[in-house]
């Protein structure tokens, strides 16, 4: 986790969780890294933004941003106890003045707390929080206060040794959760749901005409396949801890949240672009499925070379002339 040197989290007076604070404040001073703290609002219509009062104009949207930014301080320095921390306060959309701080100032980790659903058929994630996981171009570190607190980091991995983009990913999802685990001395756990490629047409259909004995040898031997992989990627990762691997047969988006659920781990570590070869490619429906499904906290990577959509804020005009 030392590779993380510049926190970024994303929040609101109303919204500083502490658990969000105390991880993050924790996770700069181990790593000696620099933490800033962000708030985005909206923006008020022209018209609103000022007022003239007996002669006197009034920008109230800046009156707005300082109370905020006040505010933000004000919590910070009654909770943190650790490292000095930068606010940051701006106007505009949240999740793309985000990842424009990211861009800018380079920052390789976002931390932003999002509660759990009371009700288990809404969903998990607000609109906001999905649009970083898609497109922030960092790791997004997503903070539930509804851990088990057991101890327990799953790292949900697909190796496939074909693709080395994807490949990387796995590696990139070991190292973080091999890094947390040995840090937190929490257990460490490996999860990949397997199927068969076709298992049920090979099973029913009159045109293929395979016995089941031969179906059954085929399936076993992709258990045995994948099982080997994942060995090899753990082998490269943990020496010095123990680590419990788990092989779920199934859909991906329904059996590894229920691994989660039945592991209760306090943490899935995960990718978050399922397909390779595509820069700036969107998260897939898998990815989304389990970040929506899962109720603990997320930690969501995405793989080398990706890309984000949001466009890199632009100087202002008079940014570019040199000063007389």
């Amino acid at each position: 986790m030392d590779r993380f040197k510049s926190i970024l989290v994303a929040t609101s007076p109303g919204q500083l969780n502490p658990v969000t604070l105390r991880a993050a404040v924790e996770l700069t001073t181990a790593n000696d890294a620099r933490l800033t703290v962000m708030d985005v609002v909206a923006p008020l219509p022209a018209w609103r933004r000022t007022i003239n009062v007996e002669g006197r104009v009034v920008d109230i949207e800046a009156e707005l941003l300082h109370d905020r930014e006040e505010r933000l301080r004000h919590l910070l320095e009654n909770a943190r106890g650790g490292p000095d921390v930068e606010v940051v306060e701006t106007v505009g959309e949240p999740f793309i003045e985000v990842i424009r701080r990211v861009l800018s100032e380079n920052h390789d980790l976002v931390m932003v707390g999002e509660p759990v659903a009371e009700k288990p058929d809404e969903p998990h994630l607000s609109s906001g929080v999905m649009h970083l996981l898609r497109k922030c171009p960092v790791p997004v570190w997503v903070m539930r206060s509804g851990g088990s607190g057991a101890g327990r980091v799953l790292a949900l991995v697909d190796p496939d040794p074909d693709d080395p983009v994807r490949d990387g990913l796995n590696d990139l999802i070991m190292e973080l959760a091999t890094s947390l685990a040995l840090r937190q001395d929490w257990e460490l756990h490996l999860g990949h749901a397997w199927t068969l490629a076709g298992e049920a047409t090979l099973r029913s259909s009159p045109y293929v005409g395979l016995p089941g004995e031969m179906v059954d040898v085929m399936v076993r031997d992709t258990e045995a396949i994948r099982l080997g992989q994942l060995d090899m990627l753990a082998i490269r990762h943990v020496t010095e801890l123990e680590r419990s691997i788990h092989m779920v047969a199934g859909a991906p988006g329904v059996v590894l949240p229920r691994l989660a659920d039945r592991l209760d781990v306090d943490l899935v570590v995960m990718g978050t672009v399922g397909r390779t070869g595509l820069r700036g490619l969107i998260m897939g429906n898998t990815a989304e499925t389990i970040l929506r499904s899962v109720r603990c906290s997320v930690l969501a990577v995405k793989p080398e070379g990706f890309v984000t959509p949001v466009k890199p804020a632009r100087r202002p005009h008079w940014a570019n002339k040199e000063s007389s």
